[in-house]
């Protein structure tokens, strides 16, 4: 598939993931659509190889459609709406449990294993 075809592939996934992300923000859609035809024609990373820029493309539309999740504000409490849809990737707690592999949690810490250096 020519370098042309792949990059078009991707500007429609890209605009898919718009009307996916931002469906009923007719503002933020179009602000999105206009923010990607500009970055089609005018690349924010013009020295990268054209493979890696339309690689980079489809991880942006990638990500709209699984991370972003609009929230509309319902009656007069702080509480929130949100539209999760299909694509959106809800992952579980089970993740946020175990614990990360740091100098903290070792028992270390920054800058030396927490020992006081400045005695």
């Amino acid at each position: 598939m020519s370098s042309n075809l792949k990059a078009l592939n991707a500007y429609r996934h890209g605009l898919r993931a718009t009307r996916v992300a931002f469906n009923g923000d007719s503002r933020m859609l179009l602000a999105a659509r206009h923010k990607m035809r500009d970055g089609m024609i005018n690349p924010p990373n013009p020295e990268l190889p054209v493979d890696k820029q339309i690689e980079h493309l489809e991880e942006v539309a990638r990500f709209l459609k699984q991370n972003l999740v609009q929230g509309k504000k319902s009656g007069s409490e702080q509480r929130y709406a949100l539209n999760i849809h299909k694509d959106t990737e809800l992952g579980d707690n089970e993740t946020i449990k175990i614990t990360k592999q740091t100098l903290a949690s070792q028992g270390g810490g920054c800058c030396g294993g927490g020992k006081n250096l400045y005695k």
